[in-house]
């Protein structure tokens, strides 16, 4: 009864962790295709915010241009371990599903992943 429980609760997690770090990511991550603006874009509102030197601005720049690489690696490392977690969970999900529910619980993942491909 007790290991049910704990599958139940680290799939749950599992679900819940991935779908607030697909957000966050989504929301809040540099974009990979439009990094050129990103990277403007937060060159300009620390300019702003912190009113930046021209040489500070310059300097900004180079540092960001020197850790983009390292945050895209960061973020490339981060979306494949985060998918093999949520594959695993879904495997394990499938393990306690009737043939029925697993067709019915591959429709509802069809459905959520439509769902935030619009969002």
């Amino acid at each position: 009864m007790v290991t049910k429980r704990i599958l139940w609760v680290s799939i749950i997690v599992s679900m819940i962790v991935g779908g607030v770090a697909g957000f966050a990511i989504d929301k809040y991550g540099m974009r990979n295709d439009d990094s050129h603006f990103g990277k403007r874009r937060y060159i300009n509102y620390l300019t702003k915010e912190l009113s930046l030197t021209q040489t500070q601005q310059k300097q900004l720049d180079s540092i960001i241009s020197y850790a983009h690489p390292k945050f895209q690696a960061i973020r490339k490392k981060f979306n494949a371990d985060l998918q093999s977690q949520m594959d695993s969970t879904r495997k394990m999900i499938n393990t306690i599903l009737s043939s029925e529910q697993q067709n019915k619980f591959q429709l509802v993942l069809g459905q959520m992943k439509s769902n935030s491909d619009n969002h």
